[in-house]
């Protein structure tokens, strides 16, 4: 009787006191707030948050949010259309990344922290 007693404190001491010691692997992912807003005169003009995961780029961002036609070019995909509304003519899609125009596209722009994507259709 005294054995068990001892056998069974010694096992409730150790479940206690040597489970917090024990870590687990962290599957959880680190996301950031993304912000997204498409304008274009009367045709679109749209707004929508979004938490995805840190170090995503902003293409693949905006395409999880709206619909996106791109053409291929040497320096990546070119943004030609959002929700269906076409770039066309002397037109084009302007990138503004938290308020200042983007001086690289779109697939390039890597989301690290909350970011505030805009989309604007302008003429040049």
């Amino acid at each position: 009787m005294n054995f068990n007693l001892k056998l069974l404190t010694i096992v409730l001491f150790s479940f206690l006191f040597l489970q917090p010691s024990l870590s687990f692997a962290d599957d959880s992912i680190d996301t950031i707030q993304f912000s997204l807003v498409i304008t274009s005169a009367d045709e679109i003009n749209l707004t929508a948050f979004k938490q995805v995961e840190k170090g995503l780029n902003s293409y693949e961002a905006i395409t999880q949010l709206v619909t996106v036609g791109v053409k291929e070019t040497s320096f990546g995909p070119q943004i030609m259309s959002l929700g269906g509304i076409e770039a066309i003519g002397n037109t084009y899609w302007a990138l503004y990344v938290n308020g200042l125009m983007s001086m690289v596209g779109a697939q390039d722009v890597i989301l690290l922290k909350d970011t505030f994507i805009r989309l604007n259709m302008e003429a040049f």
